[in-house]
């Protein structure tokens, strides 16, 4: 009987000791610092692909300093973009350069804790979302009352979600990858890797990061925060083959919104894929969006919901 006791007790804490090392390494992976070498690697800049641009002073509401380049336009109309999760905030200039060069004003920022910007825990979001309220805040005062449009790719979709929610400024927003909550997309990668319940080391990891950083993961919701940017015109754009944000993050959000919205679902299409798969395709949809939302009048928006495509030829061509 002692043996066995014996030998229980040694599986349990081999158990113990498995699901610690398991939740300590999903914090490493999730929330870990971004640790960069030289300037080398900090990623392309404006000046690299010869863009017109300016330096934008964006600093946070809780005093933190984001990098940031304004990418000046031709028309009344403005677009904030907001890469992915702990990425490089050059890692979204192709994007931003077509839209520049289609006319709309354009600001590119970094998040805390990233290349550039001031150091920062990272915390999928709950955080987060003060940076992109510091870019949007930036934006306006250099330009005044403009219509503003945002898009994000991964967490920066999650966010552009959430700040638009709450900021009757942002015009219409084009979230590409995003997930709809932070647990869950958590949880997802944990079934997709070890196939056990993501819950078992969500939860922890989740206690953890509140305990370090004060961010409550719970509290950043892009799912309850979808249906309020209605009526302002909501676009999703997901791949199907999406391993690290699973389509069914885009289908909750698109079921959870409220008209205008429209799901965009690209075929063969990995984690923010969509722009790779068919650039020109991508450039006509992304731009007839924002031109319909941000740039026409009630009569040419309704003529240009007929045809989408027109709309988004010169941001294609440019």
């Amino acid at each position: 009987m002692r043996g066995v006791l014996k030998l229980g007790g040694g599986a349990a804490a081999l158990a113990g000791a498995a699901w610690m090392g398991a939740c300590a390494s999903l914090y490493w992976h999730a929330f870990r610092p971004v640790s960069w070498g030289d300037e080398a690697e900090r990623g392309w800049t404006p000046a690299d692909l010869g863009v017109p641009h300016e330096s934008l002073e964006a600093r946070t509401r809780d005093g933190l300093r984001l990098i940031a380049w304004y990418l000046p336009g031709s028309r009344p109309a403005a677009v904030v973009v907001s890469g992915g999760h702990r990425g490089r905030a050059g890692d979204v200039l192709g994007i931003s350069a077509a839209l520049q060069r289609a006319g709309f004003h354009v600001v590119v920022h970094g998040w805390r804790g990233t290349p550039g910007s001031d150091p920062a825990a990272h915390t999928l979001g709950v955080y987060e979302r003060r940076d992109l309220q510091a870019a949007v805040d930036a934006l306006a005062a250099r330009l005044g009352d403009v219509p503003i449009g945002l898009l994000g790719y991964s967490l920066g979709g999650a966010v552009s979600i959430v700040v638009a929610a709450e900021d009757q400024r942002v015009r219409a927003v084009c979230a590409d990858s995003a997930f709809s909550d932070p647990l869950s997309v958590l949880a997802d990668g944990v079934e997709r890797v070890l196939r056990i319940p993501g819950a078992v080391l969500t939860a922890p990891v989740a206690g953890l990061l509140a305990r370090r950083t004060g961010a409550r993961l719970a509290d950043f919701q892009p799912l309850a925060a979808v249906a309020r940017i209605a009526p302002r015109p909501l676009l999703l754009v997901h791949g199907d083959r999406d391993a690290a944000v699973p389509l069914a993050h885009a289908r909750r959000l698109y079921d959870a919104a409220r008209e205008p919205r429209r799901l965009w679902v690209v075929p063969g299409a990995a984690h923010v894929g969509a722009y790779f798969a068919d650039r020109d395709a991508y450039l006509r949809t992304v731009g007839a969006f924002f031109e319909r939302a941000l740039c026409a009048t009630d009569e040419a928006r309704a003529t240009a919901s007929d045809s989408p495509q027109q709309a988004g030829e010169a941001i294609a061509s440019a």
